[in-house]
């Protein structure tokens, strides 16, 4: 049985998603990735739906809010992570619960660290992140 953490990466830009894909895997995550707002919830409703979400304000389909307003009617824990390229975007955001706001930048440092704060809050019981070394 897989035990990692389930992270699904939803962004419009097909680099990003690869981008954070290939990074938060080589931490230990798995890691799916929705293009579009069709494919969060499809996704988020499966039958192996995320432990957290990584969510840019800007995708397809709906756009954020909506999505945020039908997942957290259909799964009010799931810790939600936006990840946009303007704080400016997070006013947008209201009083919508959102667990973190992380803006986009090369640097993914600060992504990690919410992502592993969120987990560590949302499930105290489950290790963060799972080593990948043999030793």
């Amino acid at each position: 049985m897989d035990d990692r953490f389930r992270i699904l990466v939803a962004d419009r830009n097909r680099h990003v998603r690869e981008f954070l894909q290939r990074e938060l895997a080589a931490d230990g995550y798995r890691v799916q990735v929705a293009k579009d707002g069709d494919e969060v919830l499809n996704i988020v409703d499966g039958k192996d739906p995320p432990d957290l979400l990584i969510l840019d304000l800007e995708i397809p389909s709906g756009g954020a809010l909506d999505i945020l307003d039908r997942i957290h009617r259909r799964t009010p824990l799931l810790p939600v992570v936006i990840h946009s390229f303007l704080t400016e975007n997070s006013g947008m955001l209201g009083d919508r619960n959102t667990d973190a706001f992380v803006e986009k930048s090369e640097n993914i440092d600060r992504l990690k660290a919410a992502v592993a704060d969120m987990l560590k809050k949302f499930y105290p019981k489950r290790p963060a992140r799972l080593s990948t070394s043999l030793t």
